[in-house]
């Protein structure tokens, strides 16, 4: 059994769970259609009434000093960016424990959680900053076999098959285009959306120097890493100097406030299907939580590849899925 640490002590903001939780996966989860992945909207709207200044902190809520970092922005992307070109696609085994808050059609509000192994896998159709389609992701909670969650997203839809009771199999389904045009008539259950998941696991690229910024990228020196902040892009990114993988990331409001972070650690090797000088890197253990609460999913990669073998077209395929998974009946999230 995976343990549940308490992250309350790493308070980034004054989001109340509930209305500003379903607000924060809109927020994050719905314009990679229209937009490049790392432009994420700014939700300032959420923290109103928030006066803590904007520090980095670690988990435990200590403070480092910042110090000046050996290298150049542009240097950094290359290196990132170079870390993960081989990991365009990824399938892989993991332990999985999800804790979120239910909110059912009424506004009844339910705790719940479900655990046990499962699977990531994603595949983006385009490397580089300019991808003009949302990476396709599909993640799963299963016990002995049989599937009890799967949460995924496609170039045109993100759902949720949620077959925990087994007379009452529900497929929760958005549309992007919907999303972006209005606010979300009913929140997805998860505290994060499954198309977030890559950039929180630091497998998106970082967009390169040239583009026009309102606010220049930054990098410092933090505990022997180099802290990566963006705030045009709404990321900040811890980042280990040797292997130029992220040891935390954090996706962030206009005034720099964290609302959705995630904290990697560890070292996976990924079987690639190509030879390569070196294996890509993956953490061994994901913890991505909505900032200030018991909402989170817990990670665990037990083995990663990218064979294309592993990764077919059914995986993302809506109606391949419901064929499969077979929903006794269907919520329209962008429906009131």
């Amino acid at each position: 059994m995976i343990q549940v640490k308490n992250y309350q002590e790493d308070r980034h903001s004054c989001l109340s769970i509930g209305g500003a939780e379903s607000k924060t996966n809109q927020a994050y989860g719905l314009r990679q259609a229209v937009m490049p992945v790392l432009l994420f909207v700014l939700i300032s709207f959420l923290l109103i009434g928030c006066h803590k200044p904007d520090t980095f902190t670690t988990g435990d809520g200590f403070v480092s000093p910042l110090t000046e970092a050996d290298i150049t922005y542009a240097e950094l992307a290359q290196q990132y960016n170079a870390a993960i070109e081989p990991l365009t696609q990824l399938w892989s085994r993991t332990d999985i424990e999800i804790e979120w808050i239910e909110v059912d059609e009424d506004g009844k509000r339910t705790s719940r959680s479900e655990s046990g192994n499962g699977k990531f896998i994603m595949r983006s159709h385009f490397y580089g900053p300019t991808r003009s389609s949302p990476t396709e992701t599909a993640m799963t909670v299963e016990k002995l076999g049989k599937i009890y969650l799967w949460a995924g997203s496609n170039r045109d839809h993100y759902y949720l098959f949620d077959r925990v009771d087994s007379d009452n199999k529900t497929l929760y389904i958005g549309g992007y285009a919907e999303a972006v045009l209005q606010d979300q008539p009913k929140p997805f259950p998860l505290p994060i959306h499954p198309n977030t998941v890559p950039v929180l696991l630091g497998l998106e690229p970082l967009v390169k120097s040239q583009v026009p910024w309102e606010v220049e990228p930054t990098i410092d020196g933090y505990r022997d890493q180099y802290l990566l902040s963006m705030p045009d892009r709404g990321l900040r990114m811890l980042i280990d100097p040797k292997t130029f993988r992220p040891t935390r990331v954090d996706l962030t409001d206009s005034n720099g406030f964290s609302v959705l972070t995630a904290k990697l650690s560890g070292r996976l090797e990924v079987e690639a299907d190509q030879a390569l000088a070196s294996p890509p890197l993956i953490c061994d253990k994901a913890e991505l939580y909505v900032a200030g609460y018991e909402s989170r999913f817990t990670l665990d990669f037990q083995s990663a590849t990218t064979s294309g073998r592993k990764i077919k077209d059914q995986m993302f395929d809506l109606d391949a899925l419901k064929k499969a998974l077979k929903p006794d009946r269907l919520v329209d999230l962008d429906q009131p």
